[in-house]
């Protein structure tokens, strides 16, 4: 452990991230003492009145569960309603291409047709 002054305003430490204040002496690990040393945040103090940080670790609440099998199901699905659905819009843009090429055949037989019956007028 290591006693530090803080010396700037936006520093916050703890368990529970409390804002430090500046000029105040605080009692912190040596490793996170001299991280804030070489940052110029802190400088190293030999005052007696100080205040002890405790940093904790929170562990999770709920064991994660390891029975991936359920996730790999929903996974397959998935993967099986997206290759259906590529599918489908593949159908559809060939239908639209199919719709489109009659479309213009028409419209050429029509150009035609009207190119012969001008033809034909004069």
């Amino acid at each position: 452990m290591a006693l530090v002054k803080v010396l700037v305003a936006n520093l916050f430490a703890g368990a529970n991230l409390q804002k430090l204040e500046i000029g105040k002496v605080y009692d912190v690990g040596s490793a996170i003492a001299e991280k804030w040393i070489e940052q110029g945040k802190a400088e190293a103090s030999k005052e007696k009145a100080s205040e002890k940080l405790t940093f904790e670790v929170a562990t999770p609440s709920a064991p994660v569960s390891t029975d991936t099998s359920v996730l790999q199901s929903k996974l397959n699905e998935a993967l099986e309603q997206l290759k259906a659905a590529q599918e489908s819009a593949e159908a559809k843009e060939k239908e639209h291409a199919d719709a489109l090429e009659a479309e213009k055949k028409r419209a050429d037989d029509a150009e035609s047709a009207l190119a012969a019956a001008l033809k034909k007028d004069k």
